[in-house]
């Protein structure tokens, strides 16, 4: 089997989701774990560029929350393979939101 060297590059992912009130606490926050949930949906699509194969998350090094991301904001979520392994490989992301009227 030939394996094809890939670049970074070609497994940059963009994902952005508007929150809604289903996606938020009662502070209209949103909700730690549903970006954790999209994080992982936007690292999954940019592993699977990356290997062109099913991928599973197998552990998350750190996630730090350091602003509140309000009702009606539009996340966006950027990833990208920054290491590949035999049988692992670790995908870097970046998240920000914007109040886009």
């Amino acid at each position: 089997m030939i394996v094809k060297n890939k670049f970074a590059k070609e497994s940059f992912t963009i994902m952005n989701q508007l929150v809604l009130p289903n996606d938020t606490n009662t502070l209209n926050n949103l909700m730690g774990g549903r970006l954790l949930h999209w994080m992982d949906i936007a690292a999954a699509i940019s592993a699977q560029k990356h290997c062109n194969r099913i991928v599973v998350t197998a552990s998350v090094d750190n996630v730090s929350f350091k602003n509140p991301i309000k009702l009606g904001d539009v996340i966006t979520i950027e990833a990208k393979v920054t290491r590949a392994f035999n049988t692992s490989m670790e995908v870097r992301l970046e998240v920000w939101a914007e109040n886009i009227p």
